[in-house]
């Protein structure tokens, strides 16, 4: 028997609310948090480099790519040619070897010799990296300057045992990392440098209110004229007469100072997911929901039918359906104006949503002038 259950969620959903509401009901007010400078603000320039670079990944036990990945047999005649063999790319016939898609972040300040972590991603039809080792591969930023190089055995979080047809697979084996296999090799020039002046703090969440908080605590620590906000994302700092030439200094002693940072009443919703978090304080005026849902169930019965006897007529097979529906019954409900978060979900479960169904009641009551928050669908 297989049962294949089909749900239809919102497919009765009123949210009805009266017009005076609105007038009478105040826009919802941000909340606020004490918060330091170093949590919610960077030096602009100040961020790492992505790096990228083609190789191979030699050592697997007969699970690389297959010939039909003409590249990778590219790439072993011409690493093989580099060593003295020639050897045409189409005589290459091996299951060891991997074409793979190394990627690395390079710190801001990272200075020639520094080591750090490589991702190792096959790019062919190879179905496990494991107890493969990376062949040396040059790692090369947007520029195209070599910035790294990547060698060593890569570490795979998972595993695949058994024989093709039969077998267990545990996570994803096709990509792995290589712990401080990369090694840099051209040491990084930041903006912050360059600047002996000032620099410019950028916001990682904007905001109008919270730029003004951060210029105005700059300001009443370091003195005035060390800050103004140009944006919501960005404050100019011009350093102190004795902070000159000594911007490490000067952010060493402002990273652990505490202003006010707003949080603005949001709602992040992923319909792939199914996943809905509700962030600031949120509101939700006073409304009516009425929510229902459709449920229909395919049960499919497989009956072996034997043929009549003393023929050479073979068994048949008699399947059988049944399609059942059922409709779920919901009253309106009457939600009162909600002025916490708590308040809120509280309201919302009572209806006995899921996850799934508040996506869409939550885009309803946005719809409606009900719920006073920015939504963003992902």
């Amino acid at each position: 028997m297989q049962m294949k259950p089909v749900r239809w969620f919102g497919s009765v959903m009123t949210v009805a609310l009266a017009a005076s509401m609105y007038s009478t009901y105040p826009a919802a007010a941000a909340s606020s948090q004490r918060v330091e400078i170093k949590n919610i603000a960077k030096v602009q320039g100040v961020t790492g480099n992505q790096l990228v670079g083609y190789g191979v990944v030699v050592g697997l036990a007969g699970t690389g790519d297959t010939t039909q990945s003409i590249f990778t047999s590219q790439t072993v005649a011409n690493i093989l040619e580099s060593f003295g063999l020639n050897i045409a790319s189409q005589n290459v016939r091996t299951r060891d070897v991997a074409a793979v898609i190394v990627t690395a972040i390079l710190p801001p300040f990272a200075h020639s010799g520094d080591n750090i972590d490589v991702d190792v991603s096959a790019m062919g039809d190879a179905s496990s990296l494991q107890g493969g080792t990376l062949v040396l591969t040059q790692l090369r930023a947007a520029n195209n300057l070599v910035y790294a190089t990547a060698q060593g055995p890569i570490s795979v979080g998972g595993f695949t045992a058994g024989i093709p047809g039969n077998s267990i697979t545990q996570n994803y084996t096709s990509v792995g990392r290589i712990p401080n296999g990369g090694v840099v090799a051209r040491t990084m020039v930041t903006p912050l440098l360059s600047r002996p002046n000032g620099f410019n703090y950028v916001l990682t969440t904007p905001d109008f209110r919270t730029a003004a908080n951060l210029a105005g605590t700059l300001n009443a620590y370091f003195g005035y004229g060390t800050a103004h906000a140009s944006n919501a994302e960005t404050v100019h700092v011009t350093l102190p007469p004795s902070y000159r030439g000594n911007t490490v200094q000067f952010l060493a002693d402002a990273s652990n100072l505490k202003l006010t940072q707003d949080r603005l009443a949001k709602v992040v919703m992923n319909e792939r997911t199914g996943t809905i978090v509700f962030g600031g304080d949120i509101k939700l005026a006073p409304c009516a929901i009425a929510h229902g849902n459709l449920t229909i169930t395919i049960t499919t019965t497989n009956k072996v039918v034997q043929p009549p006897p003393f023929t050479l007529a073979s068994p048949g097979l008699q399947t059988n359906t049944r399609v059942t529906a059922v409709q779920g019954k919901k009253h309106l409900t009457f939600i009162a104006g909600a002025a916490t978060l708590s308040s809120v979900v509280r309201a919302l479960n009572a209806i006995g949503a899921t996850p799934r169904d508040l996506i869409a009641i939550v885009q309803a009551l946005r719809q409606a002038g009900a719920l006073q928050a920015e939504i963003e669908i992902q």
